[in-house]
């Protein structure tokens, strides 16, 4: 047996033991068939998948080959025959027994498809064309022969004879949206995005029937119907705009992230729906808008609830989520506004009511009101003497002391308030006067108490400031105050300049810590150029590798056949063999040189 027949034969065992299990536990329905003619045969088809599971495939076949000489339209044994002959590289030898099911039964669907699959596996085409025909012939006005015959020609690339046979179809079906949802797919396939959007639209239908079946080709498209989507959308919405299309073209702008388009198709259903339907339809465009982090819209469709008189516990929940998406969009006036109607609301001394006035002091200070911050803060302190809400609210009044410049004031607000959010502002207090020692402290101590990028990003300027003399120290405290100011760029900009009279042992630290800080910021210029600095100026240092892969994922992603890259990433691999960064490195070299495909 040949390997590839050996490698067919490996990837056919696992679906001849399900058949096997399948039919050894069949239940006492098919036992008591065993009783006669159609009991032998299940025996034999048992018989002839075990064997092919255990890899005698000879064997297998003959029992097959006998099944189908005493009964030509066992499809069970055809299906089985054609997978073993597959395996073998004699798919040819198929066609006879087929046509044998095909004398008996003419309008066998399965014979039909298998013989046309056949002769396209074989690059049989003046073949392929006949069987098609000949199925045609036998069934003109049902949609299947188009639909896997198109399918047969589709796979081949042939897009134009599959087009064909589809048009045809619907001619002889008489349906205008007959094969609909086909022409649909081959279009999409053959790159032609309007006339795909036109025949899914048909596919949907006047009451959006279709809507999900087209819904899931969409998501099947390597582009998830990018482009196809906008057109289709503008269809939904022009020619018969019925509610039940409007609210499927929304569902569709919401999927593709277009929030404007999505919100105005929105407002036109919600308008024409009866209350209890549009309650209904608002509360599922939140939930979707949400999930795809379309806050506007979602803020929308919220505000349109809040209009309901619906149960306490509901509106209370919905000026929640309003509350939370202002503060997302910047809206501080209007989420303070729902805070204190929350606050209201739930009872004194509650969870709810706590945490409600917290967000609402804190949100008083953002405006700018921040002496009325300070003395809600402190009847907020005497009332809750251990809620977990003082870290926080303690933080935000003191960070926005230490931005006006106003340090003294900043630590009376801390005072003994203690936690994670309440320590990383110690830390920058502790910057700012020049106490390294206390800075570091103060971020160990936050560290442990904060998940993911954040408790990464604090560790790591822990450890930075472990390896900073006074004058880098004062750098960074100089950066971390235009940080906290919202001027990344300036800190960024003061962290390159400045850092050239560093030492040489600290300098490529603070420039690794301000090339992460334009990544976050997505300065990419500067972010490139301080990169090239540590490998051209510090090639031994410690944050050597580090940057050489950073770069040469930026120039790849700019260019993936650009040489740099690669010459990057082999730099890399070279000159720091030891580094933990060398296997990435070593795959991004292969996925550049097409050893592997793009993940």
């Amino acid at each position: 047996m040949t390997v590839s027949a050996n490698r067919r034969l490996a990837r056919a065992r696992p679906l001849a033991c399900a058949v096997a299990c399948a039919l050894l536990w069949a239940g006492p329905a098919a036992a008591q068939q065993i009783n006669g003619q159609g009991g032998q045969e299940i025996q034999q088809l048992r018989e002839a998948a075990v064997r092919e599971a255990a890899g005698d495939l000879e064997g297998a076949e003959r029992i097959l080959r006998s099944v189908l000489e005493r009964r030509p339209t066992s499809v069970s044994a055809l299906l089985s025959l054609e997978r073993i002959l597959r395996i073998q590289g004699r798919l040819a030898e198929i066609i006879p027994p087929i046509e044998r099911l095909l004398a008996e039964d003419p309008s066998s669907v399965v014979g039909h498809h298998m013989l046309v699959r056949t002769y396209s596996a074989l690059d049989a085409l003046p073949e392929l064309e006949r069987a098609a025909d000949a199925w045609i012939r036998r069934m003109p006005r049902v949609e299947t022969p188009y639909r896997e015959i198109a399918r047969v020609w589709e796979a081949r690339g042939e897009y134009k004879k599959a087009i064909q046979v589809l048009e045809r179809g619907r001619s002889r079906v008489g349906r205008k949206d007959a094969l609909a949802l086909e022409l649909g797919d081959v279009y999409a396939h053959a790159g032609d995005f309007e006339r795909a959007a036109r025949e899914w639209d048909r596919a949907i239908g006047p009451t959006a029937r279709g809507f999900s079946l087209v819904r899931r080709r969409l998501a099947m498209l390597p582009d998830g119907g990018a482009r196809i989507l906008p057109l289709l959308i503008d269809a939904l919405t022009r020619s018969s705009p019925t509610p039940e299309r409007r609210r499927a073209a929304a569902e569709l702008a919401i999927d593709a992230g277009l929030g404007a388009r999505a919100e105005a198709i929105a407002r036109a259903v919600a308008a024409e729906l009866p209350p209890a339907e549009r309650e209904t339809f608002l509360v599922e465009v939140a939930r979707r808008a949400e999930g795809v982090h379309l806050h506007r819209l979602a803020y929308w469709a919220y505000s349109e609830l809040l209009a309901y008189d619906g149960p306490a516990n509901q509106m209370l929940a919905v000026r929640s989520r309003l509350a939370e998406l202002a503060l997302t969009l910047g809206d501080t006036a209007t989420a303070r506004e729902n805070y204190l109607a929350l606050e209201k609301a739930f009872d004194a001394g509650s969870p709810e009511r706590r945490q409600a006035t917290a967000f609402r002091i804190e949100l008083t200070a953002r405006e700018g009101d921040l002496e009325e911050a300070i003395r809600e803060f402190a009847e907020f302190q005497r009332s809750y003497k251990e809620a977990p809400e003082l870290d926080r609210l303690a933080a935000a009044l003191a960070d926005v002391l230490l931005r006006r410049g106003e340090v003294e004031r900043a630590e009376e607000v801390l005072g003994r308030v203690s936690g994670p959010r309440t320590s990383l502002v110690r830390s920058h207090i502790a910057l700012r006067r020049g106490d390294v020692a206390a800075a570091r402290a103060a971020l160990l101590a936050a560290a442990p108490a904060l998940h993911g990028e954040e408790a990464t990003e604090t560790i790591g300027l822990a450890t930075l400031l472990g390896r900073v003399s006074t004058a880098g120290a004062a750098l960074l405290s100089r950066a971390m105050t235009e940080l906290a100011l919202g001027r990344t760029q300036d800190a960024v900009a003061i962290l390159w300049a400045e850092s050239s009279e560093l030492t040489a042992d600290e300098r490529p630290a603070i420039l690794e810590f301000a090339a992460r800080l334009a990544d976050r910021a997505e300065l990419e210029t500067e972010a490139e150029r301080i990169r090239r600095a540590i490998i051209t100026d510090h090639p031994e240092a410690p944050e050597a590798p580090a940057a050489l892969l950073a770069l040469a994922m930026m120039v790849s992603a700019r260019d993936p056949d650009a040489p740099e890259a690669r010459e990057l990433l082999e730099r890399l691999i070279l000159e720091h063999p030891r580094s933990a960064l060398v296997p990435q490195a070593r795959r991004e070299l292969n996925r550049l040189q097409g050893r592997i495909p793009h993940s």
